[in-house]
């Protein structure tokens, strides 16, 4: 005999069903602590915001198992992101990502070291506009001088893999000056200083990252107010650095659109239930009222969180823009 069910009991087992599958996606809690890989050295600005929201996503986890930032540096970031993608799928490992930077081999159709596309995103922080700069003691005023230059531009930079490294390359090709990069720094804070100390012409640092090496009064880790000046800032909005020019207004539109984001991922084929968790505290992490306010305050930012899903879109497009830009 055929079984009749009412439109209102399949409304009910639906809802039922819709119940036990998210019942079933956030039914892992981490029994054992978190390492939360930075692929940089230590007083960059990943490092500096990956040791603060640490202890946030701990909170958010429930604080019973902790979240120990470390340091993994090696080939300008590829160390770190093997590692990751070589885990266990079991929630004990995120990192945080540099974007683009860490798209490069992706970008080049290179994937036997690391995929990007392959990583379980858990989301986004922050991004970042940059700032080109120069020592303090520099005789170059603005990118004009720099470009006037009889020479190849000399830059301190981590080197292929970095996000800095590749916004770089598109600044210089867009306004046709040839760079010599000298590589082998582990952190921004160590290519700043080389600037400072002249090995270098010019360096491309985060705004965040770059604030450190001004304002203020006297010195401060042996770093003096003064030691670097900005010569442009790659935004379309009003500089936020009295007399210096934005990319429209040094006639280089495009450059404004040159950027970096910092993003969460952890080890592919992780299982939905687990990167669910992780993707959860991570949004409550970075939405946290504290965390905000010590972002605004060290001006570290600005706060963009974006979710697991819209994340590995970031990825996928920025692959695709990047790529087209280097034909």
């Amino acid at each position: 005999m055929l079984k009749i069910v009412s439109t209102a009991c399949v409304s009910v087992l639906a809802l039922a069903g819709l119940a036990t599958s998210g019942a079933q996606a956030a039914d892992w809690t981490p029994k054992r602590d978190i390492t939360f890989m930075i692929p940089y050295g230590p007083g960059g600005g990943f490092d500096v915001i990956s040791r603060k929201i640490a202890p946030y996503i701990k909170k958010h986890l429930g604080g019973k198992v902790n979240v120990i930032a470390k340091n993994v540096q090696g080939g300008n970031g590829a160390k770190a992101a093997i590692e990751l993608a070589r885990s266990k799928p079991n929630g004990t490992r995120m990192m945080i990502f540099n974007l683009p930077g860490h798209a490069v081999d992706n970008i080049e159709g290179k994937t036997d070291r690391y995929d990007m596309t392959k990583y379980t995103w858990v989301g986004r922080i922050a991004t970042a506009g940059y700032v080109l700069a120069v020592a303090g003691n520099s005789n170059f005023k603005t990118l004009k001088d720099l470009i006037a230059l009889k020479r190849p531009i000399k830059q301190a930079e981590l080197g292929r893999g970095a996000t800095s490294y590749m916004a770089s390359g598109v600044l210089w090709k867009t306004v046709g000056k040839e760079v010599k990069f000298i590589t082998g720094y582990k952190s921004s804070a160590q290519y700043a200083l080389a600037t400072i100390r002249g090995d270098g012409d010019v360096v491309l640092l985060a705004t965040g990252s770059y604030r450190k090496y001004i304002g203020g009064k006297g010195k401060k880790g042996g770093i003096s107010p003064s030691d670097l000046r900005a010569v442009l800032e790659l935004t379309r909005d009003k500089s936020q650095f009295p007399g210096v020019q934005n990319a429209v207004e040094a006639g280089y539109p495009s450059l404004a659109d040159l950027g970096l984001s910092r993003i969460v991922a952890t080890t592919p084929k992780t299982p939905k239930n687990i990167a669910t968790v992780l993707q959860a505290a991570l949004k409550k992490a970075v939405l946290d009222p504290e965390f905000i306010a010590w972002a605004k305050k060290v001006r570290r930012g600005p706060i963009a969180y974006l979710d697991g899903d819209a994340t590995e879109k970031l990825v996928r497009d920025v692959i695709t823009s990047y790529a087209q830009a280097n034909k």
